[in-house]
């Protein structure tokens, strides 16, 4: 059994393409929860074993209900869960789970081809609905409350100050998101998804150049403004997945530079680090959005007739039941 399984990781290693494409994205996600577990301790895995439960407890129901899934709806889970702050209830982690799994379930049934990453979504979705109590974070190897470093310069500094050593925001040992403070963790998951021919260079590029312009306009500190962990979980690991890419080549890079000005446009307005996860979901969100207005488009007479059919279909009234003669 051990055999095979280290067979298997081979075959991952040198054919990555062949693997399950949620497995690759997970293994990309690995070095950051294995930082934020050794970061936040306890917080972390009781964060991950939520997550986990519910994307499990989801495949177990679908399979008694006589309607398996093909498989377990882990990955939007765990990106959901990974964007929580350590500090927050775990009513607000269930939540975040919940509705990763639900809208992963939905897509996969409805709409197939939506290329977006659920887990983003489903962050956005519960920090909007919840204002901002998913934003609650610790020191690590604590549970004393703390800022994140955006919001800790944006409350206490400003202009070009750097508050936190560099060093440290690279390693990660700052308050955060549970699995995505460490830049250094990051780099990781991103050398493995271009490895694996998942990460789409140019979208990390046009979205460096969006974030750059503003950061030099308004003459912050470029280092301290790019070494965060977050920036880099969202736009490298979720946002830059060729999966969830259009398949545009104007698009691609679009899609990259609406992220990175939309995210500090947000910030210069004293809106912190989960204004920047909300940016990326809402350009994900509207990349489906045209995408299914383009298709509508061009499809327009199947729309119709499959209209007329629901249509029809609902006109059309069960016979009565005969009474007695």
């Amino acid at each position: 059994m051990v055999r095979s399984g280290l067979q298997a990781l081979k075959h991952l290693a040198i054919d990555p393409d062949s693997a399950d494409p949620s497995v690759v994205v997970i293994l990309a996600l690995t070095p950051s929860i294995v930082a934020g577990i050794l970061f936040f301790r306890l917080l972390a895995v009781e964060m991950l074993a939520i997550g986990v439960g519910v994307a499990l407890g989801a495949y177990a129901a679908s399979r008694f209900r006589n309607e398996p899934l093909t498989t377990v709806p882990l990955l939007p889970a765990l990106v959901g869960v990974a964007l929580v702050g350590p500090g927050a209830s775990p009513a607000w982690v269930v939540a975040v789970a919940l509705v990763a799994v639900g809208l992963e379930l939905a897509r996969d049934r409805y709409t197939p081809g939506a290329r977006l990453q659920v887990g983003l979504v489903a962050y956005a979705l519960v920090w909007l609905a919840s204002r901002g109590a998913t934003g609650a974070y610790v020191n690590p190897g604590s549970t004393t409350p703390m800022a994140e470093p955006i919001r800790f310069w944006l409350g206490y500094f400003s202009g070009g100050q750097a508050p936190i050593d560099p060093v440290r925001l690279y390693v990660g040992n700052v308050a955060g998101p549970v699995f995505a403070t460490s830049v250094l963790a990051v780099a990781l998951g991103t050398s493995w998804l271009w490895y694996s021919r998942r990460l789409s260079l140019l979208v990390v590029l046009t979205f460096l150049v969006g974030v750059m312009v503003p950061i030099v306009m308004a003459g912050w500190s470029s280092g301290y403004q790019l070494l965060s962990g977050p920036l880099w979980f969202g736009a490298a690991l979720v946002l830059a997945d060729r999966r969830d890419l259009p398949r545009s080549p104007i698009g691609r890079p679009l899609v990259g530079l609406a992220a990175g000005v939309s995210a500090m446009w947000l910030r210069s307005r004293g809106f912190a680090i989960e204004s920047t996860l909300a940016a990326m979901a809402a350009v994900q969100i509207a990349v489906v959005g045209v995408q299914g207005a383009t298709w509508l488009g061009r499809n327009q007479r199947r729309v119709r007739v499959r209209l007329q059919e629901l249509r029809s279909a609902a006109e059309v009234k069960p016979a009565l039941p005969a009474g007695p003669s």
